[in-house]
């Protein structure tokens, strides 16, 4: 058995495979990251594979419950038929590069892959599997956290989205889906243009995923769970 691990920014995603399925998964915060041990005592567990971004506290309170000795994983300069251009590649978050090999595994064309958590990361991905890298920008919540701290009078709960919004928390709702819709359009546009082939299939994964895949063109798939699949890419080569 194999218990993978994808620590996020705001909580932490997890799944045991026995090799042919997933058979226990789960989500917490990370101040619950303890309550797990009991939970992952119940699987016999040979393996952890883990990816974090979350920093020094969330990787030792991993460890210090994981069930065996914790394999971390890092971005890398090419695999499974993917090439990685990001300039410095230790220096790129294990998730966004996770997610490229996920996306990459399901579909043999020219991807965008958006992961709409905390942050919203966009990445580009052609047919031939050369990663050419792509954005960071705040998530749903951090845009509405940052027009509440900064300004005097938006800190409020959003409302719905309106492609004309008649009120103060509408707009914010909205302001931040259309910022979101819009870097995710442009990164296919500009993917479509590099190629010169057909607009891209957009994959969304995360807590957000769904707020904003109705608010864009063409193929769109959401796909829950992208960096644990990835992990497992990683994880079925050792």
């Amino acid at each position: 058995m194999r218990l993978l691990i994808d620590a996020g920014n705001s909580r932490i995603k997890w799944g045991v495979h026995d090799g042919k399925a997933w058979v226990d998964g789960g989500v917490a915060e990370h101040d619950a990251i303890g309550t797990l041990a009991e939970v992952w005592r119940r699987h016999a567990i040979g393996t952890t594979l883990a990816a974090n971004v979350a920093g020094q506290s969330v990787r030792d309170a991993i460890e210090s419950v994981a069930p065996t000795v914790v394999n971390w994983i890092g971005a890398e300069a090419r695999r499974d038929g993917v090439t990685n251009h990001y300039r410095q590649v230790a220096e790129q978050g294990a998730d966004r590069w996770l997610a490229v090999l996920a996306a990459r595994a399901r579909y043999d064309q020219d991807i965008v892959v958006a992961c709409a958590g905390t942050a919203l990361t966009v990445e580009a991905l052609t047919a031939e599997g050369e990663y050419l890298g792509g954005i960071i920008l705040p998530g749903f919540r951090l845009m509405l956290g940052s027009l509440a701290t900064g300004t005097a009078q938006l800190d409020r709960a959003p409302g719905e989205y309106a492609d004309f919004p008649q009120g103060t928390s509408d707009a914010l709702a909205s302001g931040a889906l259309d910022a979101m819709a819009g870097a995710i359009e442009r990164m296919r546009r500009k993917l479509a243009e590099r190629t010169g082939r057909e607009l891209p299939r957009a994959i969304l994964t995360g807590g957000d995923a769904r707020r904003v895949a109705g608010m864009l063109a063409g193929k769109v798939d959401i796909v829950d769970n992208l960096v644990l699949e990835g992990i497992l890419r990683v994880a079925s080569a050792r």
